[in-house]
């Protein structure tokens, strides 16, 4: 009797594991997270994921707007430092640069459900996620890199430099695992690590929008 229930017990595994996989696509959390907050989607296969990196902090936590991450929701406009969830990554930033102005731009791949997708700051200092018709400084949307002391440069860490308040991208110390972004004056001798960022290649089966990875 023991024996037919442990063959059962395997039969049950056999059939059921490979629809969960085909169901969840991996981290069934993350897709369900995803597709309750935003269903839209553009693309019937992602896109090459190096062309939409992660930005990183210093302390290698993950830059995030809405629907990066898990810790940051659709209707949120702010950007913040959060962990890094393994196997539970989605698509980051695109840039686009000009060429005369050295200044970048960076849209938020993911949030498919609003035009407030580019990385702003405003007067007062305030890192949110807008849209650039909405601007009445396009400056506000621009950011300048700035390398650091070479003690600091072997990671590929730069500062962004805001083109309209003159001060620097800042996380800012909270004591929670999601810390907000903002602006400070910028501490060029590398004295301030929470002002430095690079982009990171390295996540893998990242969701693109709902329902779709990059496998």
């Amino acid at each position: 009797m023991k024996s037919y229930y442990l063959s059962l017990a395997i039969i049950v595994l056999i059939v059921v594991q490979p629809a969960a996989i085909v169901c969840g696509k991996g981290d069934g959390k993350k897709r369900d997270r995803l597709c309750s907050q935003c269903r839209a989607c553009d693309t019937d296969k992602c896109p090459p994921s190096e062309a939409y990196p992660h930005m990183t902090a210093f302390d290698n936590t993950l830059i995030a707007g809405a629907l990066q991450s898990d810790y940051v929701s659709s209707n949120d406009r702010g950007v913040y430092s959060v962990p890094v969830v393994v196997n539970n990554t989605y698509f980051g930033w695109e840039s686009t640069s000009g060429s005369a102005s050295g200044y970048h731009r960076f849209r938020n791949y993911m949030d498919k459900c609003s035009d407030e997708t580019y990385l702003t700051v405003d007067k007062n200092g305030n890192v949110k996620l807008r849209a650039l018709e909405k601007l009445s400084n396009l400056g506000d949307a621009d950011w300048k890199s700035i390398n650091p002391p070479k003690k600091l440069n072997h990671r590929e860490f730069r500062f962004w430099f805001s083109h309209s308040t003159r001060k620097c991208l800042t996380v800012f110390v909270e004591k929670t695992e999601k810390r907000t972004l903002g602006v400070a004056d910028c501490a060029f001798d590398g004295s301030n690590p929470l002002q430095l960022f690079a982009f990171r290649y390295h996540y893998h089966k990242a969701f693109c929008c709902c329902g779709k990875s990059n496998e």
